[in-house]
C-alpha cells in the first residue's frame, strides 16, 4: 500500500513529484510486460526462421551459397600441378582458321597433335548434333551439278566426321551432349548406358530430371567412351557453383561431363552412386575414387583459382606452339570461349568463366581430390543447432545488461564461423555459418531493439519525474524562511519566493524585471549598480557573505540582510541565485541570534517524523527528538556521533530492525557501505512491532539526509483493510444465502396459491356457487402470477453480481437465441393486439457469450417493447453483422416513447417511468438494469433512440472479438 508523508496527497492533485520515492507514480509494469513481449517477439522471430529454413527459401540458399563461396575461397590453393588442360578455341583462333563452326578436318588435326603428344584423355565441350556441312561427303552429295568426276573424288576423300571419329579413337574421348528440359520420364535414346549403379536406397526422386538428350552424330558418337552431359543446373542467384553429376533419363541415369571424363582418364568402365539414407546422394565411386556430392548429385566445384587448370589457344597447338611437356599426360578438355560461341558462366565473388574453363576447373577437382562434401545429415544438425541456441539466447538475453547483447551475438557468429573455417581447413567439409550466425544476429538485435523502447519508456518516466520534482522544489523554496532570489547578468529579478517579497516588501509580480540593487543599499549594492557582470563574477568566483540593507515594506526602513550568493550552471545564460536573510537580531544582540538558531532547531524537532543529517564523513550534523526516541537514546542533536555508533544504538534498542537481529554486526556493515552511495526509501518493521518508511537521500557535499516515518498506523489500517474485506465477503456469502432462502420460502407459497386459484377455477370438484367466486379466483391467480414475476426479476437483479463474475464463455448460435425468444413472447404479444417481425441475417457466426444471459437479454428488451406497445402495432427485432464484424441486436416498438431527459435514468435498478400511461403496466422496474448488467458483463454497448410518440429502438452491440 502507497504511504505519503504530511500534504504529498495535495502535491499529487496538481501532478507534482519528485525523486523522493513516496511521491512518485505507482509502477504500472509497462516494463515487465515489455521483458514478456520482448520474449515472445523473438520466440515468434525464431518460429518464422526455421520455418523458412525447412523450406530453404530462396534468399536463404542464396545466404548459404556465399558463406561456401567465402569458404572456398579462403582455402589453401592445391601445390601440385593441374592434370588438366584446356584448348580453347579462342577469337584468335577463328580470326586465323575461319569462323565458326569448323571444318571438323581442323578438330582432327587438333586431335592427332594432342594425341601425338601423348594427352592422357580428351574430352569435347563441344557437340557434335550435326554432319559436317564442310565434309567432301556431303558436298558431293548436295551439289547437284557437280562434275561426276569431281563428285567421285570427293567421294573418295570421305566424310570430316568419320576422320574426327578415327582421330578420336587413337586417343580415349569423351563428347558432350545437351540436355532437353522435361520430367525426366522420357525414354533415353542412343547416348545413354548403363553404366552407373546405384547402391544404398533406391529413391532416385532428388535427382535432376530432363527430358531428353540432344546427342551427336553416329560415326563421333560410336568412337567416343563417354558422353557426358554438359548442360548446368542455375543456381539461385544466378551463379555456377556445382556442376550435376548424374542426371535421370527416364528409367537410366546419365552421367554429367565432368565425371565421365574423370570415370575415362581412371579407365573405369562403371560408376556406382552411394545412396545410405533417404536423405540423398553422398558422392560417387569411380573405381578407387570418391567424388563427394550433395543430396541432389552435384559436385561443388573449386573456382576459387581459375587461373590453376592452364589454357592454351587451339592455334597455338595447331601450329606447334605448344610444347609436348605441357600437354603429355594431361587430361585436355577442347571448347570455345569466342565471343558468341562460348558461353559464360559466373562464379563466386563476381568473377565469370568461360563454360570450357568451368567445365576444365570441375574435372580438376574431382581428379586431385579436392571436392568440398556436405552430407544430407549437416542441414539437419544445423537447423537443431540453430533452435538450440535460439531458445538459449531467448531466455538468457534479457537477463544480460544491453551492451553485452552485442556481444553475445557477435561470440555466437564468430563461433559458428570458427566451426565451419575449422571443418573445411581440417576435413573439407562445407558447414553453413550463414543461418546460425543470422538468426543468432537477428534474435540479439530484436531485444537490443526491446532494450531501447525499455530505455525510452524510462527516459520518459524520468522526464516526467524531473518535471514534478521542479516544481516540488519550487514549494519547497517558496517555504523556507530564507529570502530567495535569482537574478541575470543585468541583476534584475527572474524570480522570488514568498520570503523575498515579504522582506523587500513587494508582491511577487512587482519584484520580477526589478533591478536588485534598487532594493538594497550599501557599497556592494552601489557596485553592482555600476558595474553588474564584473560584480556578480567575482561574487560567484570568491563565495563569501555579503552584507548589506534592503527596503523593507513601506515605511519600515532598512533592514540589515546578509546575501550569499551562488551561480547556477544549470542552462546556457548565467544565472545567480541569492539568499537574503534578515541579520538585524543578530546584529542588535548575540543572544537574538542564538534564539533564532534555536528556532530553527525547534522547527526541525517539531517535526513528526525523525530527522537526521550527516556530513560527507558519516558525523550527525543534526537530528531531532524523534530520531532520539527511534534510537531509545538520549544524545546531543549535533554532536559529530558516527553513524556507525548511530547504527549499533539502534540496533541494540527496543526499536531494532527486525532484519537485523542475529546478523547485528552483517546489518550495520551493509548500511555503511551504501551511506550517501545512492539516495533509496525502504521500510523497517522493529522487534517491538513498530513500522519505520526510512528516506535516505544524499545531499550535494556528499552527506546524506535520513527522515523516519512512523507508518505503524498506516500498517494497522491495512490490516484492518484486509479484515473489512474479509467481513464484506462473508456479508455477501450471507446475503446470497438469504437469496437461496428467500427464493425458496416466497415462491413455494406463491405456486400453491396460484395453483389452489386455477384449481378453483377448473372447478374440478363441482361448481363454487356463483361466478365472483369464479372472478375471485382469476384475480388470486393473476395477481400471485405478477407477484411471482417481481420475486423472479428481484431474485435475478439480485444475482446478477454473481452472474457477471461466472459468465459461461460458450459459442452461441445468435439465430436460435433469438427464435427462442420470440417464440416464447408470441402468447403474450398476442394478447396485447402486438405482432412480433424477427429480421435475422443469413448465415450469422456465432456469439461468444453466456447462453443465460443471453436470452434474457432479448427476452426483457421484447417484453419491454411488447408492454409499452399500442394494440394492432409490431415490434421488429434484428440481429445482424456490421462492417467491423460486430454482431448487433436491435428492438424496435411503435410505442409511447420515453423523453429524452429520461433516457439516462431508464436502466437505473426500480426505476419507471413517472407517467399516467405507464402507471397501468406490471414490473417493477428492473428488466433494463439486468440488461444493462449482463450488457456490461459481455464489454458490449446498450444506446437508446426514442421519440415520444413514435417508439423505442433498444440497440445492443457486442465487441467483434466476441464474433466466432
Amino acid at each position: 500500500m502507497e504511504s505519503r508523508t504530511p500534504g504529498s496527497a495535495d502535491i499529487r492533485q496538481v501532478g507534482v513529484t519528485s525523486e523522493f520515492q513516496w511521491l512518485d507514480e505507482p509502477e504500472d509494469g509497462r516494463l515487465s510486460r515489455l521483458v514478456r513481449h520482448g520474449r515472445l517477439i523473438a520466440a515468434g522471430l525464431l518460429g518464422v526462421l526455421l520455418i523458412l529454413r525447412v523450406l530453404d527459401v530462396a534468399p536463404l540458399q542464396i545466404l548459404r551459397l556465399w558463406g561456401f563461396d567465402l569458404q572456398l575461397q579462403t582455402r589453401a590453393p592445391a601445390a601440385d600441378p593441374s592434370p588438366v588442360l584446356a584448348v580453347d578455341v579462342d577469337d584468335r583462333s577463328l580470326a586465323a582458321m575461319g569462323q565458326w563452326p569448323w571444318p571438323r578436318r581442323h578438330l582432327v588435326d587438333l586431335v592427332d597433335r594432342l594425341s601425338a603428344a601423348g594427352v592422357r584423355t580428351a574430352a569435347f565441350n563441344i557437340l557434335f548434333a550435326e554432319p559436317d556441312r564442310m565434309s567432301p561427303t556431303v558436298l558431293a552429295r548436295s551439289l547437284p551439278d557437280l562434275d561426276i568426276e569431281l563428285r567421285r573424288e570427293l567421294e573418295a576423300l570421305g566424310g570430316y566426321d568419320e576422320a574426327l571419329a578415327r582421330a578420336m579413337r587413337r586417343v580415349p574421348s569423351v563428347i558432350a551432349v545437351a540436355a532437353i528440359p522435361g520430367s525426366g520420364d522420357a525414354t533415353p535414346g542412343q547416348g545413354a548406358h548403363n553404366r552407373i549403379a546405384v547402391r544404398g536406397h533406391q529413391d532416385l526422386e532428388n535427382l535432376p530430371a530432363i527430358g531428353a538428350i540432344i546427342e551427336n552424330v553416329a560415326p563421333i558418337h560410336q568412337a567416343s567412351r563417354g558422353q557426358g552431359v554438359v548442360s548446368l543446373l542455375p543456381e539461385p542467384d544466378g551463379t555456377a557453383r556445382r556442376v550435376p553429376t548424374i542426371f535421370r533419363v527416364g528409367a537410366t541415369l546419365q552421367p554429367g561431363m565432368a565425371l565421365d571424363i574423370a570415370r575415362v582418364a581412371l579407365q573405369q568402365p562403371n560408376m556406382l552412386v552411394e545412396m545410405p539414407s533417404p536423405l540423398g546422394m553422398t558422392g560417387v565411386s569411380v573405381g578407387p575414387l570418391f567424388v563427394p556430392t550433395d543430396s541432389q548429385g552435384r559436385l561443388w566445384v573449386d573456382t576459387a583459382r581459375p587461373d590453376r587448370v592452364p589454357t592454351v589457344s587451339a592455334l597455338d597447338v595447331l601450329s606447334g606452339g605448344v610444347s609436348g611437356a605441357d600437354v603429355a599426360g594431361r587430361i585436355v578438355v577442347i571448347g570455345s570461349s569466342a565471343a558468341g560461341v562460348g558461353d559464360r558462366v559466373r562464379v563466386g565473388f563476381g568473377g565469370a568463366v568461360s563454360g570450357l574453363q568451368f567445365q576444365a576447373l570441375a574435372v580438376d577437382t574431382i581428379l586431385t581430390g579436392r571436392a568440398p562434401w556436405r552430407d544430407p545429415i549437416f542441414g539437419w544438425v544445423e537447423l537443431l543447432a540453430t533452435a538450440l541456441a535460439g531458445l538459449l539466447l531467448i531466455g538468457l538475453l534479457p537477463r544480460l545488461s544491453p551492451h553485452l547483447k552485442p556481444a553475445v551475438g557477435v561470440g555466437l557468429m564468430a563461433a559458428a564461423l570458427g566451426v565451419s573455417a575449422y571443418a573445411q581447413a581440417g576435413f573439407g567439409a562445407l558447414v553453413d555459418p550463414t543461418f546460425f550466425s543470422a538468426t543468432s544476429i537477428l534474435l540479439v538485435g530484436s531485444f537490443v531493439i526491446g532494450d531501447y523502447r525499455t530505455e525510452t519508456v524510462l527516459r520518459r518516466r524520468n522526464e516526467a519525474a524531473l518535471k514534478r520534482h521542479d516544481a516540488y522544489i519550487r514549494e519547497v523554496i517558496d517555504a523556507s524562511f530564507d529570502a530567495i532570489v535569482t537574478i541575470g547578468d543585468d541583476a534584475r529579478i527572474r524570480t522570488a519566493n514568498r520570503a523575498a517579497c515579504a522582506l523587500l516588501g513587494y508582491p511577487q509580480r512587482g519584484l520580477l524585471g526589478q533591478p536588485i540593487y534598487q532594493r538594497l543599499t550599501g557599497p556592494w549594492a552601489a557596485e553592482l549598480d555600476r558595474e553588474p557582470v564584473a560584480t556578480l563574477s567575482r561574487a560567484a568566483d570568491r563565495p563569501e557573505t555579503i552584507e548589506v540593507e534592503s527596503h523593507g515594506p513601506e515605511c519600515s526602513g532598512t533592514v540589515p540582510t546578509e546575501i550569499t550568493l551562488a551561480e547556477s550552471m544549470a542552462g546556457s545564460e548565467r544565472i545567480y541565485i541569492l539568499v537574503l536573510r534578515d541579520v538585524s537580531a543578530r546584529r542588535a544582540a548575540e543572544a537574538f541570534a542564538a534564539l533564532s538558531t534555536q528556532r530553527l532547531h525547534d522547527a526541525v524537532d517539531a517535526i513528526s517524523d525523525g530527522f537526521a543529517l550527516f556530513a560527507p564523513d558519516g558525523r550527525l550534523l543534526r537530528c531531532n527528538d524523534a530520531y532520539c526516541d527511534m534510537l531509545d537514546a538520549e544524545i546531543d542533536g549535533s554532536d559529530g556521533t558516527p553513524y556507525g555508533t548511530l547504527l549499533q544504538t539502534l540496533v541494540a534498542g527496543r526499536h531494532c530492525p527486525a532484519e537485523a537481529v542475529g546478523r547485528e554486526a552483517e546489518w550495520i556493515e551493509a548500511r555503511l557501505s551504501v551511506f550517501a552511495a545512492h539516495s533509496q526509501r525502504y521500510e523497517m518493521a522493529t522487534t517491538d512491532g513498530r513500522w519505520y518508511q526510512v528516506d535516505e537521500r544524499r545531499t550535494a557535499e556528499g552527506g546524506m539526509v535520513c527522515i523516519y516515518s512512523d507508518i505503524t498506523v498506516i500498517k494497522d489500517r491495512e490490516g484492518e483493510l484486509r479484515t473489512a474485506m474479509e467481513r464484506a465477503e462473508l456479508a455477501s456469502q450471507a446475503k446470497s444465502q438469504f437469496l437461496a432462502n428467500m427464493s425458496h420460502e416466497l415462491r413455494t407459497p406463491l405456486n400453491a396459491i396460484i395453483g389452489f386459484a386455477d384449481m378453483l377455477r377448473s372447478q374440478p370438484f363441482g361448481p363454487l356457487g356463483s361466478d365472483r367466486y369464479l372472478g375471485y379466483a382469476r384475480d388470486i391467480s393473476g395477481s400471485g402470477s405478477r407477484l411471482l414475476k417481481m420475486i423472479e426479476q428481484i431474485l435475478e437483479f439480485a444475482r446478477l453480481e454473481r452472474l457477471q463474475s461466472n459468465i459461461d464463455e460458450s459459442g452461441i448460435d445468435v439465430t436460435a437465441a433469438v427464435l427462442a425468444a420470440v417464440t416464447d413472447l408470441t402468447p403474450a404479444a398476442r394478447e396485447h393486439g402486438v405482432q412480433i417481425d424477427p429480421s435475422i441475417q443469413p448465415s450469422l457466426p456465432a456469439l461468444r457469450a453466456d447462453p443465460q444471459m443471453l436470452y434474457q437479454i432479448i427476452q426483457n428488451l421484447l417484453a419491454n417493447a411488447v408492454k409499452f406497445s399500442a394494440e394492432g402495432s409490431r415490434v421488429r427485432v434484428a440481429v445482424g453483422l456490421d462492417e467491423q464484424r460486430r454482431i448487433v441486436l436491435t428492438v424496435a416498438d411503435e410505442g409511447i416513447g420515453i423523453p429524452q431527459d429520461l433516457i439516462g435514468q431508464i436502466t437505473q435498478p426500480f426505476w419507471q417511468h413517472p407517467d399516467a400511461m405507464t402507471s397501468s403496466h406490471e414490473g417493477v422496474g428492473l428488466g433494463l438494469a439486468i440488461v444493462s448488467g449482463h450488457v456490461q458483463a459481455h464489454d458490449a454497448d446498450l444506446s437508446v433512440d426514442s421519440r415520444l410518440g413514435a417508439g423505442t429502438t433498444m440497440t445492443v452491440t457486442f465487441p467483434s472479438y466476441r464474433t466466432v
